[in-house]
């Protein structure tokens, strides 16, 4: 098999070059050759992932220098299939706001260039790019949360860069520390030397830095204040929340993963990571049950997902781990659909709390079946992509306790969606607006019809991206069905006799948010926490 028809640099810098050299234009060819652009990148991220599937990891020592000298960038079986899903995903969302009165020149520019720094991320090698890059997608994000200049946008913006500066300053400083510990910043040679460590305690102290840094981007518990701030910004536009849920957030998963292999020779601390996915997982769906933003218990929900996917990915069984995998690829769809759905739902209605939004399905029939699309993957219905995922973690931890973790996961899940469905159902009070764009009914679609595939298809789908090859038959088995028929039924009546009549309690815990000097201390218990564990794991 023939390697990359291009260089990875060129992928990576594609985006952002193309939206520079054209930025000229008018804005209605800007916008068109900044679409053939995303396209163009697409086409060459699915070369490249059918090359590194079926042929080998394609390595770029940029600039021709040697190894540990040079900047080194890497697609093998972890990043390809997140190269390609990033790419896909811009560009679909891109031609979903193609008619939206916010997609001026800057604000597409700023879009791609976000493509680009998440391109950069997931083919980096090395760990000072991969440093550069994730504080370029900081300050991209932020520009873009705040872009219309609300206030409260502006607020969650700057909340969020503030956080995430105290984050990649404990990935600095672990940075600093691992090259005086090796004298490289290359990932395989550090782990490599590693390895050849005399006292392995020795990398006990950056490991914890940079992967306390990893885990605010991750958004784990209990460090994701900043994400509902982020995803659920009022003025933000719906494809920032559907790209911000779908792509960027997976970044800090992938480099949990990536960052594990890096430092498995000195620190195992998966049990730390499989607790702390359980936690966040939970204390995603309670937060999410107690919004009536539809935006915020979206985003709530993505910090659930995140806790699932990391138990699976630290549950120390092929199955829960390629199900982990799988599962960022099937939360980027249909999260993203429910995202992208949720914002063209708010423009007509012009609300954003589920209270007074009824009957989407009678008002915008093509919206609410996306809708509903979303919320049988993200539930894990049977034959929609999110039950093949689940259903590979759950696999892989039978037998355990992290087995009932997840049962209770996913009736939390179910609880929070019955929620959310109720504004599919009922009678609008107001006439529909006049129709959009052609390109968001049928990009809804594509996302709903992917959901769809992602389940009856799954294992061959999990064979495709990743390679393993397990049997999803027990995920579509008449048990399944009947467990997700009961698990739903329990939900509804919780719903109705429990949630529903604890109005006071969850209006408190909407209101209770963590300030900023709280933030920084979590930061620092985080990383005492996981140091300790790490020293004690060696």
């Amino acid at each position: 098999m023939n390697g990359p028809i291009i260089p990875l640099h060129v992928l990576v810098l594609l985006p952002v070059l193309t939206g520079a050299a054209a930025y000229v234009l008018p804005r209605r060819a800007y916008q068109g050759v900044m679409l053939t652009g995303s396209i163009a990148a697409a086409a060459f991220a699915l070369q490249l992932f059918i090359s590194v599937r079926w042929g080998s990891d394609a390595v770029q020592y940029v600039a021709g220098w040697p190894e540990v000298i040079a900047i080194q960038l890497t697609a093998d079986t972890y990043s390809a299939p997140l190269v390609l899903l990033t790419a896909l995903f811009f560009s679909c969302t891109f031609l979903f706001s193609t008619m939206a009165g916010y997609m001026d020149k800057t604000f597409m520019f700023l879009f791609l260039m976000l493509e680009s720094a998440l391109f950069a991320i997931f083919l980096s090698g090395d760990l000072f790019n991969i440093y550069v890059a994730m504080e370029l997608a900081m300050i991209t994000i932020a520009i873009l949360i705040m872009y219309k200049q609300e206030k409260q946008a502006v607020y969650d913006a700057m909340l969020y860069i503030m956080m995430n500066f105290i984050a990649m300053a404990f990935f600095m400083l672990g940075i600093a520390y691992i090259y005086r510990l090796t004298g490289v910043l290359d990932l395989q040679v550090i782990s490599r030397r590693l390895a050849e460590l005399e006292d392995p305690r020795a990398a006990v102290v950056p490991y914890a830095m940079i992967m306390t840094a990893v885990a605010v981007k991750s958004a784990l518990l209990p460090l994701f204040s900043w994400l509902p701030r982020a995803h659920g910004a009022p003025s933000a536009p719906g494809i920032i929340s559907a790209v911000l849920s779908g792509v960027q957030v997976k970044a800090g998963v992938y480099l949990l993963v990536r960052l594990h292999q890096v430092f498995a020779p000195v620190a195992d601390t998966r049990l730390f990571f499989l607790i702390l996915g359980f936690l966040t997982a939970a204390a995603g769906f309670l937060l999410a049950i107690a919004q009536k933003d539809i935006k915020l218990i979206l985003a709530y929900h993505t910090i659930s997902q995140v806790g699932l996917i990391v138990m699976g990915l630290n549950l120390g069984t092929e199955e829960a781990f390629w199900g982990g995998m799988y599962h960022m690829i099937n939360h980027a769809l249909f999260k993203g659909l429910l995202f992208l759905s949720a914002g063209v739902i708010i423009e007509d209605y012009g609300t954003r709390s589920y209270a007074e939004i009824r009957g989407v399905f009678t008002r915008m029939p093509v919206i609410g079946i996306a809708t509903i699309a979303g919320v049988l993957g993200i539930t894990g219905a049977p034959f929609f992509n999110g039950s093949i995922s689940k259903y590979f973690i759950q696999l892989g931890a039978q037998g355990s306790l992290g087995e009932l973790g997840l049962y209770l996961i996913n009736f939390g899940t179910i609880l929070s969606f019955v929620k959310y469905s109720t504004i599919l159902f009922g009678t609008p009070e107001t006439e529909p607006k006049p129709s959009r764009d052609p390109f968001v009914a049928g990009i809804s679609l594509v996302f709903g019809a992917a959901i769809l595939a992602g389940g009856i298809f799954g294992s061959q789908a999990v064979a495709l991206i990743y390679g393993p090859s397990y049997s999803a038959a027990g995920a579509l088995s008449g048990e399944k069905i009947l467990i997700f028929a009961a698990t739903l039924a329990l939900g509804i009546a919780v719903y109705r006799f429990g949630v529903q009549r604890i109005g006071d309690f969850l209006a408190a815990v909407r209101g209770f948010k963590f300030s900023f000097n709280q933030i920084t201390v979590f930061i620092s218990l985080f990383f005492v926490l996981l140091l300790g564990f790490s020293y004690a794991s060696v």
